[in-house]
């Protein structure tokens, strides 16, 4: 396994086992909200939706030195909109126990929409 393929493994597990997933209407009162994680601790437990998943681990990716890091908005295979972080190929996903890639995904049903830069703030770019 890649130390790049190890990384992701082990930021997915963390995330994942912390998350507890909720919607934003739950939560906020509101039907789409993004915002900044919370710094995460081991033993944490955070609720939100796909982005906060998503966010989260990014800002892990951050802290472990890995500036690589994309949002990618998507479509499921039923045709829910869906975020998930992407890093090399790999995506971190919060509907998955582990780590999967683009092509696995894709074969799943995924429709890719749009991208994110590296950097906050950077423009989006759609997907063909």
């Amino acid at each position: 396994m890649s130390n790049l393929k190890e990384q992701l493994s082990d930021i997915h597990g963390k995330v994942f086992e912390s998350f507890r997933y909720t919607t934003d209407k739950k939560q906020y009162g509101q039907s789409e909200k993004w915002s900044v994680p919370p710094e995460f601790s081991e033993g944490m437990i955070f609720k939100g939706d796909c982005d906060d998943f998503a966010m989260m681990c990014r800002s892990l990716c951050r802290e472990a030195g890995l500036d690589n890091s994309r949002l990618v908005v998507c479509y499921t295979e039923t045709g829910e909109g869906h975020l998930v972080l992407e890093v090399e190929g790999y995506i971190l996903d919060n509907r998955y126990r582990g780590l999967e890639t683009k092509d696995s995904l894709t074969s799943e049903g995924y429709k890719w929409i749009a991208i994110s830069g590296y950097n906050p703030g950077d423009q989006w770019h759609g997907i063909e």
